[in-house]
This record gives structure tokens, C-alpha cells and sequence, in this order.
């Protein structure tokens, strides 16, 4: 199919054009090329990352036989991105009349968060996968006998599963508490206690991996703390709580562009699927209220890219809206669908069709770096910005930036007023050439205030002379004897943002 091959080229143009890791690439990276297979399960990971077991061992697989480079650590998850467009057209076949395949497979063939997360560091694509198969497998599960080969095959997957994905325990509990409750309302009790005991390996499972590996993720407060906002504030607070989740849910990762429409049209596409595929529409949909109740409770985020593997489950729905047969008034209703589908999607897919063509940057820290190593003089200090330091430090080498001279910018500590000269004079900002590197903007900047904060203070001491750039990466050059103004307390005027620098320890 058309859709299909375009959305394989829009994966492999991305991986392809090899951007530079951002931050958070960044972060994991930094564990998979320091760390081997054995130290990467043994202790938490570096810089309070989470990422499933196997998943990563595939990655550090990778590494051994490719190198670091950026095309290497993004060859499992192109693999699954690729992998999620065959799936999905597979699993629409199995639920939608053949004429309306097509629909969610050029949603998710051009979709532009599932193209982008097949080309980043992170496990996303990989769950879009592995939720996928194991709800594929479900359907293979007959009605009657349901303790066969395809039970047993399910539990053996889900076994894996565990290891490779966070989300497949989502799927898994989903999809085992359809088949168990399908018998017991037939009323067969014995069948109900053998299909859960024919399932309950893949809970040995879990129970291994949480006291391994998943427990010490519970006590990760940094993570706990950045997803907070995705958590009822309390059991008052559920229905709201339900509707914000959604809404959002309609923006990232469904990228409804009228998200009101587009939920009506989930919602009217779930009736209709599950009128005509009723039993499969409650395995292809397991995995939601598993998600939910988790993030009810406050156990996992129903959010954003943690929940990727919820795209090809909304789009194969929403084409279920649609009618498949010209039936008296279904002219009308496939106009009117058509439109609305159109109207919601077409922004989306646009997007995904320009990422045939160019590669979408983040963060181009790596060849600002390489220009930024040319140009600097023997004696130029580097002070790097707070949100930039992991990733600096993680180039530096690869570019030839030597750390001689490097210092890091950091939020000052305690509380109260503060004045921003003494750093500045600390620094040596009035004295010497300096340069400013700053590639991954903050968002808490409540102490430390944004770069151009940083840069607007640093000016009153020094003037800029240089100033490189690239795709959301900077570096300034600072030069003092070229004429600088009048230092000013900067501090005075801003007493709640205080810059500090502190020599880097590496």
C-alpha cells in the first residue's frame, strides 16, 4: 500500500539524517555507552532514567556491534517503528470491513509522533509494539476451548513481555481479565480458573521484575515529581480528573487538531466497533482501563508518549465511525464522516508528510560544538548552562572540545535577595573572553531565570563579539576588551533569579 511505503520512507529519512541526541536521548544514552548489559540491571540508572530490561540490553547490543554513534542507538527503536506499521494494518483487518483498513493505516503511516519517536533514543516505539502483538494474539484465542496452544502462546509472550515493555502490563492485565471474565459469564466457572491459570506465569513475571528492577522506579521522586500533573489530586477529583485526561490525551499523543470532535468521533467509532466485532473490541481495548486505573491511583501516567501504543487503538476506532455500506442516509453520514475525519487528522498528516523530506532537529548540540571547537582560542573560558551540562559533557569528546577552562552555570543555592555582580566578577565575565553554551532551555526557572536572563545580566559586565547558532543550540562569545558597559547590581533588580557558576568537577 501507498500509505504504508510512505510512512516506512518518513522513518527511515529520519534515522537516516542522524540529528543530534537531545537531552533526554541524551540522559539514557549516557548509561547504554558507559554501562554493560549486566551494570545496566544491576543499579538504577544514571540521571533517575527508566527504561525496560530487555529494551535496553537490545540497545547495549547495539552498541557493541555498531558503535555509539546516533544511527546506531536508534536502530531498535526505527525497528519498531517500522514494526507498529505492519501490525496495525494486520489488526485493522481483523476489526474493520476491508474498505475501511486504510483509514488508520495512513493515520499512523503519517503520523508525526509515532515518525519521530521511531527516531529518539526511548522504549515508546517499542510499546506501540509489543501492545500490538499482544492483542493480536488475543485475537487468536477462540471462544471455546480458550486453555489451547494460543492461550499458552499468549502467556509465554507475555513473559517476555514484561521485560521488554512497561506498557504490556497494561495489555496483559487487560486482555487476561476479558478472556477470564468471558467464561464466567458463561458461567463456567472451571474454564475461568484454567484460562487464569494458564495466564498466571506472565504475573511470576511482573513479580520478578518488580522486586528486580521496577520497585526502586516507585521511589524515583524526579520522576514522580515532573509526572504529578497527570495524577487526580483526589478521589473528589476522578471525574474531572477523566475529562482532563482525555482532552489532553486528544492533543498528545492523538493529535486531534478539533479534539472535541474527535473524541465524539472515538466515542461514536467504539459503539459501531463494538456492535459489529464485540468480543475483539474488548481485547483491542483491554489495555485502557488498565492504564487508567493505574494513573488513578497514581502508579503510572496515562499521559503524552507513555501512551503511544494508544494511537493505532484510537485511529483503527475512529475509522469504525465510518459506514461500510451505502445504505438509505449513509451517503450523508460518509460525507459527514469523512469531513470530520479530514478536519481532525489533515493537520496531523501533513506534518507527517513534510518528515518525508527533511529531518526533524531537536537539540543540535553536536555540530555547534564541532564550530564551536575551531573557533575557540587557547585561553577561552566555557561556562555551560545548567539544562545544557549532560549533554555538553556527553559531546564534548566526540567534538574535540577540551575541558580545560570549562565551568558550569548552576541555580544558587538558600533563599533571599542576592546580586548577580559577584558572580559575574567570579566568573571573570569583566576580565576575560568567555563563552556561553546553552542548548536545552529550562523550564523551572524560577531561581535561575531563562538564558536570555542569564545573557541580559552578563552584558552588564561584557560585551558579546560572537554569536553561533544552530537548531535550538547557542554558544556566545563574550569579550570585555572590546568596550564594556557601566557593571550595574543586577542583583537589585531581580532579586529572586542569582547567577552562579561552579567549576565543573569532571
Amino acid at each position: 500500500m501507498l500509505a504504508l511505503t510512505v510512512g516506512t520512507f518518513a522513518r527511515i529519512r529520519q534515522w537516516a539524517g542522524g540529528r543530534s541526541l537531545w537531552l533526554d536521548e541524551v540522559l539514557i544514552a549516557d548509561n547504554l555507552v558507559q554501562r554493560g548489559f549486566i551494570d545496566l540491571v544491576r543499579e538504577p540508572l544514571l540521571h533517575s532514567q527508566a527504561a525496560p530490561v530487555l529494551w535496553l540490553w537490545l540497545e547495549r547490543l547495539c552498541v557493541e556491534l555498531f558503535g555509539t554513534s546516533e544511527r546506531s542507538l536508534r536502530i531498535i527503536p526505527l525497528l519498531a517503528g517500522l514494526a507498529a506499521l505492519g501490525l496495525t494494518f494486520l489488526l485493522a483487518r481483523q476489526v474493520l470491513p476491508r474498505v475501511l483498513v486504510p483509514i488508520p493505516v495512513v493515520v499512523v503511516a503519517l503520523h508525526p509522533q509515532l515518525i519521530y519517536y521511531s527516531n529518539e533514543v526511548k522504549q515508546y516505539s517499542m510499546d506501540v509494539v509489543v501492545v500490538l502483538v499482544l492483542i493480536l494474539m488475543s485475537f487468536r484465542i477462540p471462544a471455546r476451548p480458550v486453555d489451547g496452544p494460543a492461550l499458552r502462546r499468549l502467556a509465554a509472550a507475555g513473559v517476555v513481555a514484561i521485560w521488554l515493555s512497561h506498557a504490556s502490563i497494561f495489555a496483559l492485565t487487560g486482555v487476561s481479565v476479558v478472556l477470564v471474565l468471558r467464561a464466567v459469564l458463561q458461567r463456567d466457572l472451571r474454564r475461568a480458573v484454567r484460562v487464569a491459570l494458564v495466564l498466571s506465569p506472565w504475573l511470576v513475571s511482573l513479580a520478578i521484575s518488580y522486586v528486580a528492577v521496577l520497585r526502586p522506579l516507585t521511589q524515583n521522586q524526579p520522576l514522580s515529581d515532573f509526572w504529578a500533573y497527570t495524577f487526580p489530586t483526589s478521589a473528589l477529583d476522578l471525574p474531572a480528573w477523566f475529562v482532563r485526561r482525555w482532552y489532553d490525551l486528544a492533543g498528545a499523543p492523538l493529535r486531534l487538531t478539533v479534539r472535541v470532535v474527535g473524541l465524539a468521533l472515538l466515542v461514536y467509532g467504539l459503539v459501531r466497533l463494538s456492535r459489529g466485532a464485540g468480543r475483539r473490541t474488548a481485547l483491542l481495548w483491554a489495555a485502557v482501563p488498565a492504564a487508567m486505573l493505574a494513573a488513578a491511583v497514581s502508579a503510572y501516567p496515562f499521559a503524552n508518549r507513555l501512551v503511544l501504543w494508544l494511537v493505532p487503538l484510537a485511529a483503527i476506532t475512529m475509522a469504525a465511525a465510518l459506514p461500510h455500506q451505502l445504505r438509505q442516509g449513509g451517503t450523508r453520514w460518509l460525507v459527514v464522516g469523512i469531513v470530520a475525519l479530514t478536519v481532525t487528522f489533515a493537520p496531523a498528516a501533513s506534518a507527517g508528510l513534510r518528515l518525508t523530506t527533511t529531518t526533524q532537529e531537536v537539540e543540535e548540540l553536536r555540530p555547534l560544538l564541532f564550530r564551536f571547537a575551531q573557533e575557540r582560542l587557547p585561553g577561552d573560558l566555557v561556562y555551560v548552562e545548567v539544562a545544557t551540562r549532560d549533554a555538553f559533557e556527553y559531546y564534548a569528546e566526540q567534538t574535540g572540545v577540551s575541558r580545560d577552562g570549562v565551568i558550569l552555570f548552576d541555580q544558587r543555592k538558600g533563599v533571599g535577595a542576592c546580586d548577580d555582580l559577584p558572580a559575574l566578577n567570579a566568573g571573570r565575565f569583566a576580565t576575560e573572553r568567555v563563552w556561553v553554551i546553552s542548548s536545552h532551555r529550562l523550564t523551572a526557572t524560577k531561581r535561575l531565570g531563562t538564558i536570555e536572563d542569564i545573557l541580559a545580566r552578563i552584558r552588564t559586565v561584557t560585551r558579546e563579539i560572537r554569536h553561533l547558532s544552530d537548531t535550538q543550540a547557542d554558544a556566545w562569545l563574550f569579550d570585555p576588551s572590546t568596550g564594556a558597559q557601566t557593571p550595574t547590581q543586577v542583583g537589585e533588580r531581580n532579586p529572586e533569579r542569582c547567577l552562579t557558576v561552579i567549576r565543573s568537577a569532571r
